[in-house]
């Protein structure tokens, strides 16, 4: 029987090169298409009617495969999608109502993620696993003000649609170059899948400066038990409130007004940091502590342009922050990375990206027994490429490794290959 499960893993092997071949087979000459993370995609689509109605009705459908070549508990290869459609009313075109605009979202997780049958890493491989659920993703009504200097967006809102995000992090599946592990595994906070009640002030008195912050619920529930829909709305006191802010600053943004020679190298730097008032346990089984929070710094930075062209350009992003370790499961994060768009003349949609994220836990961690854990870190180095298509279709294959996955005690590094297909319309 030996044989066969290693025919298997050599089929499944061959199958994933196969993927991985497959772009260069299938890509036709590309056009623009939206950038950014493939959960989050349904904000840029192509609209499916007349823009001047101010309704429009995206969707986008994400599915992958995955499979684990190397580390890990076992060989498994796995297929899983998203379907993300949403509804999008700019209420100035649709109703005369100036500055107003309405979203609703919902999404549909389908399969089983990799991380949770063979790979056991702490930070989830694939940023579109989710519980298998159809749920409301987020709804909300903004309000702009001063010519949309100032907007107001209050309702079920989402805090990595608005904070710690990289445009260049996006490019990448493993989860922890989205939502950061600061945020993600210290809190339940509003993250992809499960959004929360909240409210959200943004002004950008400048151009090239903006400040935010926002208010949430501290209880989204739990997405695979009391919240599998993300429709519970609760305000208890004792979960506490949740608060976001951030400040950001922005260079050479604005390529419209660019004169003769080389394009300008455009660059963003945000500080953030959040606040949750209920309380926490300690990380060592000591008294709990009342408010957590943590601060943590995204940049973000062209470097150069590829005969002048400012499409075709080498970017890099990195992304660090801390917490306090007697009450946190993670205290240190950084990230950092480098994209490549438009390596070829003729696939200037294209992007190359390769980064790397350290995820450090506390020293005062303890297991059931009350014994100290020996390891407290893990690692990831992602190799992608996203291949345009047209401006309906991208296919992206990945490769990941994954350093002492699960970070909580010694274990052997993990390979993960497959591809990613996005699908808008």
């Amino acid at each position: 029987m030996k044989w066969l499960q290693k025919l298997r893993v050599t089929g499944s092997s061959a199958a994933l090169l196969f993927l991985f071949c497959a772009p260069a087979v299938l890509a036709q000459e590309a056009v623009s298409t939206a950038h950014g993370s493939s959960r989050d995609s349904p904000d840029e689509t192509v609209q499916s009617v007349p823009p001047t109605r101010g309704i429009e009705f995206p969707v986008a459908i994400t599915t992958e495969v995955l499979g684990n070549l190397a580390g890990g508990s076992s060989r498994h290869v796995i297929w899983e999608s998203l379907v993300n459609v949403g509804l999008a009313l700019d209420l100035e075109k649709f109703a005369g109502w100036k500055g107003g605009n309405i979203s609703v979202r919902a999404i549909y997780p389908q399969g089983t993620g990799l991380t949770s049958i063979a790979v056991h890493d702490f930070n989830t491989l694939s940023n579109i696993d989710g519980y298998d659920s159809l749920r409301l993703y987020d709804a909300w009504f903004q309000q702009e003000f001063a010519d949309g200097k100032v907007s107001l967006r209050i309702g079920q809102l989402l805090a990595d649609a608005e904070f710690f995000d990289s445009d260049n992090a996006a490019l990448f599946l493993n989860s922890s170059f989205g939502a950061i592990p600061l945020v993600s595994q210290n809190l339940n906070p509003p993250i992809f899948p499960t959004a929360a009640p909240g409210i959200r002030l943004l002004a950008r008195p400048l151009d090239s400066f903006y400040a935010e912050t926002a208010i949430f619920s501290g209880d989204t529930g739990n997405p695979t038990l009391t919240n599998k829909h993300n429709t519970r709305l609760s305000f208890r006191s004792s979960d506490g409130v949740l608060i976001f802010a951030e400040m950001g600053y922005e260079w050479n943004m604005k390529r419209e007004a660019e004169t003769a020679g080389l394009p300008p190298l455009a660059g963003s730097l945000k500080v953030s940091g959040y606040y949750d008032s209920k309380e926490f346990s300690d990380s060592g089984g000591g008294s709990r502590h009342r408010g957590d929070y943590s601060v943590y710094g995204v940049f973000d930075q062209e470097l150069w342009h590829i005969q002048g062209n400012k499409d075709r350009v080498l970017s890099c992003f990195s992304r660090a922050g801390g917490a306090p370790a007697d009450r946190n499961t993670v205290t240190w994060y950084c990230d950092a990375g480098f994209n490549l768009k438009g390596l070829l003349a003729a696939r200037a949609q294209d992007t190359l990206g390769i980064a790397f994220s350290h995820t450090e836990l506390s020293h005062d961690l303890v297991d059931y027994s009350g014994r100290l854990l020996r390891s407290h870190h893990e690692e990831v180095l992602e190799l992608t490429y996203q291949a345009v298509c047209n401006s309906h279709l991208s296919i992206q294959p990945d490769l990941q490794i994954i350093f002492n996955p699960g970070a909580t005690m010694p274990a052997n590094t993990a390979v993960v290959s497959g591809i990613r297909l996005d699908v808008q319309f």
